[in-house]
């Protein structure tokens, strides 16, 4: 379940979530500090039909089906000492209804907007809203990326309901993430998160990815444990093991993610498989994705098959067309198709 949005004011006050980290930052002193900044962001845009399993099919207009379009600003202050203060502030924006968020619930800063300390010896401290580590990993061991849209993986994880998939958002507010140094070929990350006013608990995740050469493998564990005020309890557990592997005349991707959900009496199990592979002038980009849902009165299954064939126009911008096939047992099939433009700035 999603939490409520941090607020800015509160991440400014002494004793918000900047506080413990301006400790550390005077104790490093303010001897020849260096200021830079940089505005970034993905302007991605489609037409197409789009029809989920069981649902209406649209024709419009859309801004995430590739790569969720998004702006943001970053500033670093830096010193001798080798510590690095940074403030990261990122939101979505819908072409098609000219407004920022993924929706109309999101908050201003509704991607990324958070505090962080950074010691080349000590790894790195974030504080604020942060995207989870599940869905890091989910995004990069797949090929269609981070695209909600289409992206099989992604989708059943997290765009499938309660049922199939982890509940609540993939960012998590007043949150604290850890990110320790680099350890030969292996990172390590922690995060956690407090519940709203309105669902007080606990979050928490970890996770390891290893990469060396053309391989790359990840394990994911998130933990979240709310106890909303006018809902059930949420007892989730979600475990993922990730890979990729760069064959030469492909990149080819796995995972497998189990998800335990005491309150809902619910298993999860969601495998999926990528390939990624130049093919003409562009490349092309193939998802599937099957997931079996049991409980004492549920069997829900989905299957989720996405092709895709991208051209780099050039550095910074993409042209595209991806289909999407999505079938839940016992619903309407449902089919999508988008042809749009990615431009990176």
């Amino acid at each position: 379940m999603p939490t409520a949005p941090l607020r800015l004011s509160a991440m400014l006050r002494p004793t918000g979530l900047l506080g413990p980290l301006l400790g550390g930052l005077l104790a490093c002193g303010t001897a020849q500090a260096q200021l830079d900044h940089s505005f970034y962001g993905v302007a991605d845009l489609s037409w197409g039909r789009f029809e989920p399993s069981g649902l209406y099919r649209q024709h419009r207009f859309n801004s995430n089906s590739l790569t969720a379009s998004f702006i943001g600003a970053t500033g670093s202050y830096g010193f001798e000492s080798g510590v690095t203060a940074g403030v990261t502030l990122e939101t979505f924006y819908r072409f098609q209804d000219l407004r920022t968020g993924r929706n109309d619930n999101d908050p201003l800063l509704s991607r990324n907007a958070f505090v962080s300390l950074t010691h080349r010896d000590w790894g790195q401290v974030r504080a604020g809203r942060l995207q989870t580590l599940l869905f890091n990993t989910t995004a990069r061991f797949n090929a269609l990326g981070n695209s909600v849209g289409f992206s099989p993986a992604v989708r059943h994880l997290f765009a499938a309901g309660s049922l199939i998939g982890v509940q609540g958002d993939f960012y998590w507010d007043r949150a604290i993430g850890y990110t320790a140094p680099k350890f030969g070929d292996v990172t390590l990350s922690a995060m956690a998160a407090d519940g709203d006013r309105d669902a007080p608990g606990r979050l928490s995740a970890l996770n390891a990815i290893y990469a060396r050469g053309l391989l790359a493998v990840s394990a994911s564990w998130q933990r979240v444990r709310l106890d909303p005020e006018f809902a059930d309890a949420i007892r989730e557990q979600a475990s993922q093991l990730g890979l990729s592997y760069n064959a030469g005349w492909a990149q080819v991707f796995g995972q497998y993610t189990l998800v335990r959900d005491t309150g809902l009496q619910l298993t999860s199990r969601i495998a999926s498989l990528g390939l990624s592979a130049p093919l003409g002038p562009g490349k092309v980009q193939l998802q599937v994705a099957r997931s079996r849902a049991l409980g004492d009165a549920v069997d829900r299954r989905q299957q989720t098959r996405s092709l895709a064939y991208l051209y780099e126009w050039d550095s910074t911008l993409d042209l595209y067309v991806v289909g999407m096939d999505d079938r839940v047992w016992g619903q309407t099939v449902g089919r999508s198709v988008a042809v749009g433009a990615r431009y990176r700035f």
